[in-house]
């Protein structure tokens, strides 16, 4: 079976810009048209996506099934799953993605949220189904919110989005249609491992100590990864790490070097390397970026 083509951007990128590091917002339907109508089977390991069809017919692959979709209705496509689109003619709607970290991290609290949202689900909108009216309300308020530049745009955006999680949360446990998410072997084993991170919250644990405890061999757990996410388990771990150095930079009562030491690195150099190899900017540069003066 071939590899899943991963792509940390949109369909064919690898990059995206997230406002406030949560929430990217795009036209559906504007990148079919540029691969004339067709968007191949894909994953994004690092995307939770809502797809919100408000016109136009279109097909959804997932794995090695498909379902026809008639707007208006809406998608969720979690990190790690396949899924492509088949445009009959032309189609309208929004894409929103959201940054998965970002979301777990704001979800840590309600790990239930996390878990029922690890699925691909489908939902038809229509004046009967009021819950699903909701939530696109919600993804049109995100949608303008975007793309204004309003006072309070960043914080009204992360309000936005946190209503538009638990509206799909009640309603995948209500009246969703589950598409795909059957766990597996694989998938248990990532989720944990993924667990076993956050709870350790130290970067001095290696790849080889989280195997041992899963008991399984460092190989099996980097199949395990990059089956899954298209990643080894040092990324998996370098990535986690570097978003909670940009979570905790953005304390102004934290120097660099607390940040450092509390999240397990024990040179301060080493991480500032790996931040700005990761990030582009050194930990000081992020800091000038997102308006926080350490004093």
């Amino acid at each position: 079976m071939p590899d899943k083509r991963f792509y940390k951007g949109l369909y064919g990128t690898n990059s995206i810009e997230f406002a406030k590091g949560l929430i990217n917002v795009h036209p559906f339907g504007e990148i079919g048209r540029q691969y004339d109508g067709q968007v191949k089977l894909h994953a994004h390991n690092n995307l939770f996506q809502i797809f919100l069809v408000e016109q136009g017919t279109t097909v959804l692959y997932h794995a090695a099934a498909e379902t026809t979709i008639e707007g208006p209705a809406l998608i969720t496509v979690p990190k790690n799953y396949e899924h492509g689109f088949l445009h009959q003619g032309e189609v309208s709607g929004w894409i929103i993605s959201l940054s998965d970290t970002v979301l777990e991290h704001m979800l840590q609290r309600e790990a239930e949220v996390v878990y029922t949202l690890d699925n691909i689900y489908l939902f038809t909108l229509s004046s009967d189904f009021p819950e699903a009216m909701a939530v696109r309300h919600t993804i049109q308020k995100c949608v303008q919110e975007y793309n204004q530049q309003n006072p309070g745009r960043l914080l009204m955006l992360h309000y936005l989005v946190g209503q538009l999680l638990v509206q799909l949360f009640r309603l995948s446990i209500g009246s969703g249609k589950q598409v795909m998410g059957a766990d597996n072997v694989s998938k248990i084993y990532f989720r944990r491992f993924q667990q076993l991170i956050k709870e350790e919250h130290s970067y001095k644990k290696g790849v080889e100590a989280y195997a041992c405890q899963l008991h399984i061999s460092a190989g099996h757990l980097s199949r395990v990864c990059r089956s899954i996410a298209g990643k080894s388990p040092k990324d998996i771990l370098i990535d986690y790490f570097i978003t909670e150095a940009q979570l905790a930079l953005a304390d102004v009562e934290k120097s660099v070097s607390e940040v450092c030491f509390a999240l397990g690195f024990d040179d301060p150099a080493y991480f500032t390397r790996l931040f700005k190899k990761r990030t582009g900017l050194t930990p000081m540069a992020f800091r000038k970026q997102i308006g926080v003066k350490h004093t």
